[in-house]
């Protein structure tokens, strides 16, 4: 009875106490699972038991000594092949050996110097089917059309539902490429570990591969919706002995939920005596999820790398997309997005109504927008018809962004006053092509009659943002020019100033290429071009001679107006992590800029610090932008409250976050002592000095949109995350009319996905006019009274800026880079 007894003690006691695990790693030729005699055995390859790593011998095989919580043993999938979920077992009591079979990958995605591409997802949530199909296939068909050599998903799958569908929808079989998956906060749920279900599916939440030469670790969420049985300490002496099996100068690249740090360092570590610095390890990059934004931050070594869903936009109005990033031989990555939902779209967005501007040379600019989302464009030709004779045929246009290529029509004088067809082909690297023709009677002079008055040196036209223009443009529009930048334009609207129009850039890929931009606002030819940091993704605004915008890690510049030469720059004090997405805005010779404890009012011409906000702090990204009227300051936090700020001394005046009011990324339109503004599934009228609720109107859509609430006499206007414009009556705020734009060629709004006419922007009054741009590609007039179409350009680009009015102009810019000078006819 004793010995009984005994024998189920030890049976119950760790599987490491009794138990050395032994197996080996071979190429399974044959794909049945199982080691057979003549199958390749494999020398090197890293196997842990969660803790201890080791390499398998010249047989391919590996001896480990397990530890207390030994639950998986895994292998160190190495380059060149792959397993399909067979890099792992779980440790049994019944199972003697544990062999690790591998197979061949596709020898086209691993280039002979060892350079190679992947695609990063990140926070899918699956909680329902919405645009699943379309999604998936859109990852899924890049990745074999552009021959990656693996996805990666950076976690939030999300809780039990979630990860129980994700696994069988997205896998390395049906995805056609080795699919690897991290643990995020919403995957951590109730059980005997919060990762215990994850686990049962997905297998260890930490391991590692390679691929080409480098060395890719992904590590755990530390924390989440439930506590993980795991401990940061278990991760950290794992990764220990993992890279201590890696040669020196090897690169490494980790994935994890989270960013590990804000400093400038890479240290994983649980205490002062015992930690990792990943920059001794050459670590090429952080690449995470989390915090549902598109964002790259170059740190003292190596650079993070964080990506939104592919499904909706991102908590920040990030684009929805998934990421490409490509590693050279000695680990260098260089990223690309790409746009979910965007089949073969082409637009020539210099040639619409039958019109078409001439440069001073007399040539007719090309324009075209061009993408699609499986596959990049190889090359965009046009041919040209002259009352039906082809003159020009196949002729190659240039390359200005992800978006936009450009070129110049050369036309004789002969076809001056006759019809010109113009039809453009977009040629995509997997074979697929997309046409659109459109036709236009060849000018016979330049339009001359574009007129700039007053400025319009903040968004809307002022500080007050209340986007009424003092000059009355009356439908239909003429293109007078179109320029592009050389970058996209997110939800920077135009500033005109003395002149000038200008624009600020974004670089969603970190590759240098953001910029302030000042162009003649007759002409659209560029005056000069200013550098930044990193991309300026809201308002700029101008007075003092000088323009202002600040950058998402904080740079705010002065730069001059007129020569393009930077005056000063200040460091804000904020968050690495969300990005600074919001905009400034400028009162006289104040510019108010930051976010949070980074708030602060400075002198224009210096840079001199007036005050700094010390009252409340930043959150989720935003991008609404700060706004200023009668004494008082209004900022916002996504997910938190809104703000309002003494003008004079930055003291805190009220804070409101209840009825909704937290969920937004609108900016206020304040008249007077009254300010109107969009939050989640509302309408507000709220006291500017007070922040009390006067008004709320509960809406039957989502106004989750950085839309400013357009106030007329009688109205109040605005966009919407899936219906368009609306219009209320502005006394019984009652809808007076809707009008439903496209469906959105690129989703920003938060949650928000395909079908949706979605409108970021916000609407500007100009006479009878409401001026507007959608993110289906188009800018609109609409009749202010009853809402009918009166006048559309279609660009074939998102538009999430504001337009700008002055004189007898308007000016507007578009994702692919453009920005467009229309003028009105009348």
């Amino acid at each position: 009875m004793n010995r009984i007894f005994l024998f189920i003690i030890l049976c119950l006691l760790p599987l490491c106490l009794n138990a050395t695990f032994r197996g080996k790693v071979y190429v399974d030729s044959n794909r049945n699972g199982q080691y057979d005699k003549g199958e390749k055995v494999f020398k090197g390859v890293m196997v842990s038991d969660g803790l201890n790593v080791t390499k398998t011998a010249v047989d391919g095989t590996y001896s480990l000594p397990g530890h207390s919580k030994v639950e998986f043993l895994f292998i160190t999938t190495p380059s060149g092949y792959q397993t399909n979920y067979k890099h792992y077992y779980r440790v049994t009591n019944d199972r003697e050996g544990y062999d690790f079979g591998v197979f061949p990958l596709h020898s086209a995605v691993i280039a002979s110097d060892s350079s190679h591409s992947f695609v990063h997802i990140s926070d899918t949530e699956i909680s329902s089917k919405e645009g699943q199909n379309v999604w998936l296939a859109n990852v899924r068909d890049y990745a074999i059309n552009e021959k990656a050599a693996f996805i990666i998903h950076t976690g939030d799958l999300c809780y039990e539902a979630g990860m129980k569908a994700h696994l069988p929808m997205m896998n390395s079989e049906n995805m056609g490429v080795p699919v690897f998956y991290c643990i995020g906060n919403h995957d951590l749920v109730k059980g005997k570990s919060g990762e215990e279900l994850y686990e049962s599916i997905y297998g260890p939440v930490y391991y590692s591969f390679d691929v080409g030469n480098v060395h890719y670790i992904v590590t755990p969420m530390l924390g989440g919706d439930y506590r993980p049985g795991y401990t940061k300490e278990e991760v950290y002496r794992w990764l220990k002995n993992d890279l201590a099996q890696i040669p020196a100068g090897k690169p490494i690249v980790v994935f994890s939920h989270d960013l590990l740090t804000k400093d400038d360092k890479f240290i994983y570590g649980i205490n002062d005596r015992e930690f990792i610095d990943l920059d001794n390890y050459n670590l090429k990059a952080w690449i995470y999820g989390h915090w549902h934004i598109n964002h790259i931050r170059k740190h003292q070594s190596a650079v993070s790398i964080c990506t939104s869903t592919p499904i909706r936009g991102g908590i920040d109005h990030a684009a929805a997309a998934f990421r490409v990033i490509k590693v050279d031989r000695k680990g260098a990555l260089t990223s690309t997005l790409r746009y979910t939902y965007i089949n073969k779209q082409v637009q020539i967005a210099s040639i619409q109504n039958g019109e078409v501007p001439l440069l001073k040379n007399g040539n007719i600019p090309l324009s075209v927008n061009a993408y699609h989302t499986v596959s990049p464009a190889r090359e965009v030709v046009y041919s040209c018809w002259v009352d039906g004779q082809k003159i020009i045929n196949g002729r190659p246009l240039h390359q200005k962004t992800d978006f936009n290529w450009f070129g110049e029509i050369v036309l004789p004088d002969k076809c001056k006053g006759r019809q010109v067809a113009v039809e453009v082909e977009a040629r995509f690297t997997n074979g697929e092509v997309a046409e659109t023709r459109e036709t236009f009677v060849c000018p016979v002079t330049r339009i001359t009659t574009g007129k700039v008055k007053g400025g319009w040196n903040n968004l809307l036209g002022n500080p007050e943002h209340i986007g009424i223009s003092k000059d009355t443009l009356s439908a239909p529009f003429s293109l007078l020019w179109t320029q592009n930048v050389g970058s996209n334009i997110y939800m920077t609207s135009p500033v005109i100033y003395r002149g000038r129009v200008y624009i600020a850039s974004v670089d969603e890929n970190a590759s240098g290429k953001s910029a302030i931009v000042a162009m003649d606002a007759l002409t659209g030819v560029v005056c000069w071009k200013y550098p930044v940091s990193s991309s300026v993704k809201n308002s700029i605004a101008a007075s003092q001679g000088l323009v202002f915008a600040q950058d998402v890690d904080g740079h705010l510049y002065a730069v001059d107006a007129s020569t393009g030469q930077l005056i000063w720059e200040k460091q804000l004090d904020v968050m690495g992590v969300p990005a600074l997405n919001d905009g400034l805005v400028v009162s006289g010779d104040t510019v108010f800029a930051g976010s949070g404890e980074g708030l602060c009012a400075v002198e224009a011409s210096s840079g001199r610090e007036y005050w700094k906000n010390t009252s409340w702090k930043q959150g989720e990204g935003t991008t609404a932008t700060l706004s200023s009227g009668t004494g008082v300051l209004v900022g916002s936090v996504q997910w938190d409250a809104l703000y309002g700020n003494d003008i004079r001394t930055g003291k805190l005046l009220w804070r409101v976050e209840k009825e909704g009011v937290r969920n937004r990324a609108s900016s206020p339109a304040i008249h007077g002592g009254v300010m109107y503004l969009l939050s989640n599934s509302s309408l507000f009228v709220m006291s500017v000095h007070t922040g009390q609720i006067l008004a709320k109107k509960k809406l039957p859509y989502s106004v989750d949109v950085t839309s400013t609430p357009l106030v007329t006499e009688d109205a109040i206007i605005f966009g919407t995350a899936r219906n368009g414009m609306v219009a209320l009556d502005r006394e019984n705020l009652e809808r007076r009319w809707n009008y439903m734009t496209g469906d959105a060629l690129i989703y920003t709004s938060p949650y928000v996905c395909t079908p949706a006419s979605q409108i970021e922007s916000s609407p500007v009054k100009s006479g009878k006019l409401v001026l507007f741009g959608a993110s289906d590609g188009a800018f609109y007039a609409l009749d202010c009274a009853d809402g009918n179409l009166c006048w559309k350009h279609s660009v074939g680009a998102p538009v999430m800026s504001t337009v700008a009015v002055s004189g007898n102009m308007m000016f507007g810019a578009d994702y692919a880079g453009n920005v467009y000078g229309f003028v009105s006819k009348e």
